[in-house]
């Protein structure tokens, strides 16, 4: 039996694919980072800093000396994504799934359509999670949008570390120098994590195992994973080598995918070209931030 498919989803009917497509890396779903929805252009971060709050009593009315609003600007990009597959690739799959005990701890996709959408929203999530991190970072590849690596590396300075590599017998000397820079607001603060790719999570894991600390050091769960008292975010995303320590609250990514530029449209070329070709198209818009580069730090491979 053939299949044909035709969808248009904007603004909320949208929701759940672009959701979906945006959400689900490691970074947004665990809440590694602070998530700022419904971003249509610009969103205004601020913190308000004051000296000599606390005084002593008087009858009067007294300002504090030094009262400070500073504040960072969120701005979304607008993105598409274009993908056309062969209807056929998928056909066998999602009808087995729908007629019997499948693969997929039996939830079955309500249609064809729902499921090639969520074949997409899979590589888009993928490439959202990398883009987070990487984001036009030199000689990079992932160009969607600014990633906090970037901005990061263009807002720090004294709190910002080089190093020549990255392996087994020096991995934990390194997160330590990333650490050495802390500003006093994130030192032995119970809410500052130190953040890392797989790849780096993993060298540090085998040099706890060597030194024969890896129970003590929690270094085989990855929720529970810590160095020197922080927790240990693990980010797919990052580049591998790179170490950033920051609060989760200072650390954003603003999405925009339930008004009406949100969409997802699903063609069946077969009702024109005659092909057994679909194509998919979803617009969305993603950006990211630091709050304030003073109470952020980070490593890298130089």
């Amino acid at each position: 039996m053939a299949i044909t498919i035709n969808g248009t989803y904007a603004g909320e009917l949208a929701l759940p694919y672009i959701h979906a497509a945006l959400l689900s890396g490691d970074t947004l779903a665990k809440g590694y980072v602070t998530l700022k929805e419904g971003v249509k252009f610009k969103a205004v971060l601020k913190k308000l800093t004051s000296a000599n709050l606390v005084q002593d009593f008087t009858c009067a009315f007294e300002d504090p000396t030094a009262l400070t609003l500073n504040e960072a600007v969120l701005e979304v990009k607008d993105l598409k994504v274009n993908l056309e597959v062969c209807k056929s690739q998928f056909a066998r799959d999602w009808e087995a799934m729908a007629t019997g005990r499948g693969f997929a701890n039996d939830v079955v996709p309500a249609n064809f359509s729902d499921f090639l959408i969520g074949y997409a929203a899979s590589q888009v999530a993928q490439n959202i999670e990398f883009t987070i991190w990487q984001g036009n970072v030199s000689g990079g590849s992932y160009t969607g949008f600014d990633g906090l690596e970037k901005k990061i590396k263009a807002q720090t300075s004294a709190t910002e570390t080089t190093f020549g590599s990255m392996d087994i017998d020096n991995v934990l000397e390194n997160i330590q120098s990333v650490l050495a820079l802390l500003p006093e607001a994130l030192i032995g603060n119970p809410d500052t994590k130190v953040y890392m790719n797989r790849a780096t999570a993993q060298l540090y894991r085998q040099r706890i195992a060597r030194e024969g600390y890896a129970f003590e050091y929690n270094a085989f769960k990855e929720f529970n994973m810590q160095v020197d008292g922080y927790d240990i975010y693990v980010c797919p995303g990052m580049t591998t080598g790179t170490i950033v320590v920051s609060k989760v609250d200072n650390l954003f990514v603003g999405v925009d995918a339930n008004s009406d530029f949100a969409e997802v449209k699903v063609v069946d070329m077969s009702l024109t070209d005659a092909s057994d070709m679909v194509r998919m198209a979803m617009k969305f818009r993603v950006g990211t931030q630091i709050g304030f580069a003073s109470d952020v730090a980070i490593g890298y491979i130089d």
